[in-house]
């Protein structure tokens, strides 16, 4: 599975996860994607990035997050 496949399918699930447990609030979507940040960095920083990027301005938010705090 190449990367770009990797990403997709993370997102599909994320947004699937987030229609079915849907955030009552802007901040209660910020803390789910910090979880899945959290967790996607833990196994790959650069796919965090890219799955984050995608969803929305709270996931670009996230994004930016790991940039600062990986260095890149």
């Amino acid at each position: 599975m190449t990367q770009e496949e990797k990403v997709n399918t993370i997102v599909s699930e994320i947004e699937a996860f987030m229609f079915e447990f849907t955030p009552q609030n802007k901040s209660d979507k910020e803390s789910m994607l910090s979880y899945f940040s959290s967790m996607l960095c833990a196994l790959d920083t650069d796919i965090a990035i890219e799955v984050m990027k995608q969803l929305g301005d709270e996931g670009r938010h996230q994004a930016l997050a790991i940039k600062i705090n990986y260095g890149y």
